[in-house]
């Protein structure tokens, strides 16, 4: 008896949810509507920042590693990823910062650029190749 009291509560609440559903969010029934989401360009610079956001804070806490760092013995070895492919910024992947607060600075700066379009040709260089569709491949 208890199992069919929970149960009716929970279809209560499943209801009570669908009832609200539409007050609480939009429905998309066509994703062109979302193409935000499937710009390629748009998605990294997002997900840029947020790896950008972590490697301040692991910096902050005194990490020796993260996605887009190291710490050496006398500073940070930096490397901005797309994805897992480093990212050439004027030719080279690779850069050197003396200690934290710089490390920080400059992050926070590519961060910035990326957010004002700056770094495009960066992220198009080391986007990886387009899929193939599933007949192309078995052709």
């Amino acid at each position: 008896m208890a199992k069919t009291n929970q149960a009716a509560d929970s279809n209560a609440q499943a209801t009570g949810f669908l009832a609200q559903l539409k007050t609480l969010a939009i429905a998309i029934t066509d994703l062109s509507e979302a193409a935000v989401k499937r710009d390629p360009l748009i998605n990294a610079r997002n997900k840029f920042a947020a790896n950008c956001d972590e490697t301040v804070k692991l910096i902050k806490a005194a990490a020796e590693q993260g996605k887009f760092f190291k710490k050496l013995s006398d500073g940070y070895l930096i490397t901005f990823r797309n994805g897992n492919s480093a990212m050439q910024l004027a030719g080279t992947a690779h850069f050197k910062v003396g200690d934290a607060q710089a490390a920080i600075k400059f992050v926070e700066a590519a961060k910035a650029a990326a957010a004002n379009g700056e770094l495009d040709a960066a992220f198009k260089e080391s986007a990886r190749a387009p899929r193939k569709a599933k007949d192309e491949a078995t052709a």
